[in-house]
């Protein structure tokens, strides 16, 4: 089964051929297509946390319908984990790699969810925190569209426009991180600049590296302990944070300011790049991605436009 990844402007043009046939002919056929093709269980296309945002972000309560409405049937609920229980799996994995000991044993779909607020962080957290029931996260559990579906146009308004309102303080928050840092370092080669990233990455998972190698059985007490070699193919181990670093360095290179949706980008391509078959997304961060070369280290096939869906369908065959 095939992983496929829109970003939220191919949603939108999928919702729009829905509505409004006749404005894109070439997309006329592909809602049928695509129906054909989940229900063979021949692909999966699950959201990311961005897709979730951008839906809800939209005031006009029928285009948010739209929106969510296609998201939910062509998802099915289905999401891509948050950065917490990734990180985790994909850290625990590389350190288990670097001290020649077998990996553990993940499930092909390991990455993917059906509780939709998975998108953000761990089912027990996330249920005693925003005092979520057993029976709802069973009810959520048993169909996951239909709750996407609720959650994304019944949410109530004040709590939709209050979600958005804290999400945009964050991110601007650590926009202006990235915008200081690109300040000090943009006398530096792109060789500098990596390390410079890579060292930060380590610090902040710093205790969730100690405290797996403890629980694994690594005799690494502090990051010192790890060696500079074992540091950088750490990095290069652990897709969350190898993405992240290889697209910030790119990112910060152009001559522009950064702005709120590119970190919400460069977390969804964390996120779908080691796991997706395909991804259909805006050309600046597909571009990114290709001169990083993340296409060709996690093989994952990166187009632009939705009316390539059906060529790769058919590429890929029955």
């Amino acid at each position: 089964m095939r992983t496929i990844y829109l970003d939220q402007n191919q949603w939108i043009a999928l919702a729009r051929a829905i509505k409004y046939p006749k404005e894109r002919p070439e997309l006329e056929e592909l809602p049928d297509r695509i129906i054909s093709e989940l229900n063979s269980n021949r692909i999966i296309i699950p959201i990311t946390f961005t897709n979730i945002y951008e839906t809800q972000k939209i005031n006009s309560p029928i285009r948010r319908r739209d929106i969510a409405l296609v998201q939910s049937i062509f998802s099915r609920g289905l999401v891509f984990r948050g950065r917490q229980q990734r990180n985790e799996m994909e850290l625990k994995n590389a350190i288990l790699k670097l001290s020649r000991q077998p990996p553990q044993f993940l499930e092909n779909d390991w990455f993917i969810s059906k509780i939709f607020f998975e998108s953000v962080g761990e089912s027990d957290s996330i249920m005693k925190e925003a005092g979520i029931s057993k029976q709802l996260f069973s009810l959520v559990q048993s169909n996951p569209a239909q709750l996407l579906f609720d959650y994304l146009v019944n949410i109530p308004n004040d709590s939709r426009i209050e979600a958005v309102r804290r999400f945009s303080i964050a991110s601007e928050k650590l926009r202006t991180i990235h915008e200081e840092r690109r300040t000090k370092t943009q006398s530096e080669t792109p060789a500098m600049r990596r390390r410079i990233y890579g060292a930060l990455l380590m610090m902040d998972n710093a205790e969730l590296i100690l405290n797996i190698s403890n629980e694994i059985g690594v005799a690494w007490k502090q990051i010192s302990d790890i060696g500079d070699s074992n540091v950088r193919r750490l990095i290069d181990e652990v897709p969350n944070l190898h993405i992240e670093r290889e697209l910030a360095i790119k990112l910060e290179a152009q001559q522009r300011s950064l702005s709120e949706n590119d970190f919400r980008d460069m977390q969804s391509f964390c996120a779908v790049m080691p796991y997706a078959d395909l991804v259909i997304a805006e050309n600046q961060f597909i571009s990114l991605a290709r001169q990083a070369k993340l296409d060709q280290k996690y093989g994952t096939r990166l187009e632009t436009k939705l009316s390539s869906f059906t060529k790769v369908l058919d590429e890929w065959g029955p």
